[in-house]
């Protein structure tokens, strides 16, 4: 009797807590079955317990019934917008299933109740990434990072992001918090020694060899980088004294050689540049850098001639050398030698496709041969690969114009390039000519002039406009006679 005035004594909220209790149990000992039945009882009698759904949810969603685990998390949650373990199993579901612009939101929800939860930090960070917002993951590892200094992993994710995507000013920002962390790491310092350089950063790159010069030791390597450095910051005494240096230890070292024939002749100092440059070719017959040498010195001098006899004794041996090719095609293509030059820059393409240089002065080639066919295709090529290439717009115009074909394509090409560079006294000078070639004068002489303006000195400039002048002067004078008749 008195067992049954007991039973009749307990709520439903008390019962509610027995069968909750039980599944407890029974989840605790992998039952997920049966603690889900307890669980469905403890929700009848008690539906707006926020802790019971939550709990039926982990039970539906061990057995793999996530959409019922999904549904009983989004009552919890209406009946307690902060009920914290229910966003954090509903963000794993989404994570699950791939919903990540859904959990991202929920993940924003766990962050403004725990704004300092790692976890939180760091999965936003990786959902930022899976979607490709890369600034926005590099921003979530570093504020990992700030909110937990022991985070370091998330910085090592965030460099590697800046890295992979050529995001090379964060990179250097993340860079620079773990080198914070181990200022000794080679690894480290190298990468930002490179990020340095590609910024522009040059006094910091120098700093930078200077600390792996204390760990590592002297090296022509250093050497030859604290000389472009110099040179980068206008001190070319400073990089010579660099080269130099590293010649005291080793005179024949070809790199240590070419970088100072490379100085020299940028510094116009000819007569040393050659001097050193017989060594290289002397000590070193199978590298193509001393035959370069005496190539670029020679058109440098505008001795095209020299340059060939330099380079074509050693077109086959290097036959496979871009740079060599390339400079054999430009010194024929500077004595007009339009043959040679074809053979020698189609090579250095086959070598090198990716040559818009190449590229650029075999079109040039191909126009003066009136081969139109090859300098259209590379010229299309050009434009496609690079749309901001002013040159390949402005020299694709000119060759329609000059041989009176498609103007109105030639006009928009040249448009293209004057917008990209609208101070161009050679693109100004171009748009001028064809639109003389659709008898606009007044807006030729206005672009001729003003390329004039720019490159006064130019006789192909002051020859179209002395051409456009006499030809408007010319159709005013019919015009005038028209009227009289």
């Amino acid at each position: 009797m008195l067992s049954i005035l007991t039973a009749n004594n307990i709520t439903d909220k008390e019962l509610a807590l027995d069968h909750f209790m039980q599944g407890e149990f029974l989840m605790n000992q992998g039952n997920y079955a049966l603690a889900i039945l307890e669980f469905q009882d403890a929700i009848e009698l008690d539906p707006n317990a926020s802790t019971i759904h939550v709990s039926i949810s982990d039970g539906y969603r061990r057995i793999g019934k996530l959409d019922k685990a999904e549904n009983h998390l989004l009552i919890a949650l209406e009946l307690d917008p902060k009920e914290q373990e229910a966003f954090e199993m509903l963000g794993q579901i989404y994570l699950a299933q791939q919903r990540y612009p859904e959990a991202k939101r929920i993940y924003k929800e766990l962050i403004d109740l725990e704004p300092d939860n790692i976890d939180y930090i760091f999965t936003l960070a990786d959902l930022a990434r899976i979607e490709k917002e890369w600034d926005l993951a590099i921003d979530y590892y570093l504020k990992g990072y700030e909110t937990n200094a022991m985070a370091v992993s998330g910085l090592e994710q965030a460099l590697q992001i800046a890295l992979t995507t050529n995001n090379f000013k964060r990179a250097e920002q993340v860079c620079l918090l773990l080198l914070e962390e181990n200022p000794d790491n080679i690894n480290l310092l190298e990468t930002m020694k490179d990020l340095t350089l590609f910024n522009g950063h040059y006094d910091q790159s120098l700093n930078i060899l200077d600390k792996i010069e204390k760990l590592n030791g002297k090296s022509d390597e250093i050497f030859i980088q604290k000389s472009a450095l110099y040179e980068e910051l206008g001190q070319p005494d400073r990089a010579l004294e660099m080269i130099y240096s590293a010649l005291k230890s080793d005179s024949l070292n070809i790199d240590v050689l070419h970088r100072l024939v490379t100085l020299l002749i940028n510094q116009n100092k000819n007569e040393d540049a050659i001097l050193y440059n017989q060594k290289i070719i002397d000590n070193h017959p199978n590298d193509s850098r001393g035959f370069i040498n005496t190539a670029v010195l020679a058109m440098s001098g505008k001795k095209p001639e020299d340059a060939i006899i330099a380079l074509s004794p050693n077109s086959v041996k290097f036959s496979e050398d871009f740079t060599i090719q390339y400079l054999l095609g430009t010194a024929y293509y500077q004595i007009k030698d339009f043959d040679n030059s074809k053979i020698f820059l189609s090579k250095a393409l086959s070598i090198y496709p990716q040559s818009r240089n190449t590229k650029h002065n075999l079109a040039l080639i191909y126009d003066s041969t009136e081969e139109w066919n090859e300098s259209d295709k590379l010229y299309i090529d050009l434009i496609a690969t690079d749309t901001t290439d002013a040159q390949a717009y402005n020299n694709y115009a000119y060759s329609l114009v000059e041989r009176n074909k498609d103007i109105d394509f030639a006009l928009e090409l040249a448009q293209n390039a004057i917008k990209l560079e609208p101070k161009s006294a050679a693109y100004l000078d171009t748009i001028g000519w064809i639109y003389f070639k659709m008898n606009k004068y007044d807006e030729a002489l206005r672009y001729i002039r003003e390329s004039l303006s720019i490159d006064s000195g130019n006789s192909t400039i002051q020859g179209h406009l002395d051409t456009i002048i006499k030809n408007k002067t010319k159709f005013n004078i019919q015009k005038m006679q028209q009227a009289e008749n």
